[in-house]
């Protein structure tokens, strides 16, 4: 199902093309597509608020477009707990870097198809699930995207909706990267061709570095080519050399894939 454009949502603030220096000038001078990183790029691409249908909800979600050649890649970016709104703020200017070197990127609002409740929680996963499927979907549908090279993305509770996802039969999902995402998988999960990073950091107060290894011990079990890398942090919220770090070996694990 094609995406519908909300009018009037489009951010004015991103100029395509513009070529913008590498870090701010000064300490309050922020630049929009700059998060501060020591390998910024100069801003090359567009963001949108489009909405999508997954389970007969409407779903909003930010869709970054690269300003020059696509390289092919799509990233769908799952929010952790903390929600849509909050997160949108945290990853929109490593979104806008990642469409500067030429990926297709969505970022999902996924509780707009079932609200938290911890009562429940195999409706809410399920629906999430759905939500990063009809996602990458999406991404599909775009020119110069290979359908075999849309990866998803999670951090923390958006880790466990992407392995979820990642692991449905007939997801048509190869590559998931999973940041501070612990737990298990579910039974009989399709992991055949599927590689997985997982990042953790040294201690998570929230994700227990144990379950990290536990899902990754998961995910080899059911056939998974999995990846583990620590971070130097300690904790659950990172800071912004964390982030860098977390974007910079997503970069290289997606730019290490085959097409095969």
């Amino acid at each position: 199902m094609r995406c519908r454009v909300r009018a009037g949502l489009v951010a004015a603030s991103l100029v395509v093309g513009v070529a913008l220096p590498a870090r701010a000038q000064t300490p309050t001078a922020v630049q929009v597509g700059i998060p501060g990183c020591a390998d910024d790029v100069a801003v090359r691409a567009s963001r949108q608020a489009i909405t999508f249908i997954s389970r007969g909800r409407t779903v909003r979600a930010w869709l970054y477009s690269p300003g020059g050649t696509p390289n092919g890649d799509g990233l769908v970016m799952l929010h952790g707990g903390t929600g849509f709104e909050m997160n949108s703020i945290l990853f929109d200017a490593h979104a806008i870097q990642l469409a500067s070197r030429g990926y297709s990127v969505i970022l999902p609002a996924y509780f707009d198809a079932s609200a938290p409740d911890q009562r429940r929680r195999l409706v809410n996963g399920r629906a999430w699930r759905q939500v990063a499927l009809d996602a990458a979907a999406q991404l599909t549908e775009r020119a110069g995207i290979n359908p075999r090279r849309v990866a998803l993305w999670g951090y923390s509770r958006g880790a466990g909706v992407a392995v979820n996802a990642a692991t449905t039969p007939d997801s048509g999902v190869r590559s998931a990267i999973l940041v501070a995402g612990g737990g298990s998988i579910g039974e009989s999960p399709a992991t055949t061709d599927l590689s997985v990073l997982l990042l953790h950091a040294r201690r998570d107060e929230a994700v227990p570095v144990r379950a990290t290894l536990e899902l990754a011990d998961a995910l080899r079990a059911a056939g998974a080519e999995v990846q583990v890398q620590g971070l130097d942090f300690d904790g659950h919220q990172y800071d912004l050399p964390t982030w860098c770090a977390v974007m910079g070996r997503t970069r290289s694990f997606l730019e290490t894939r085959t097409d095969d």
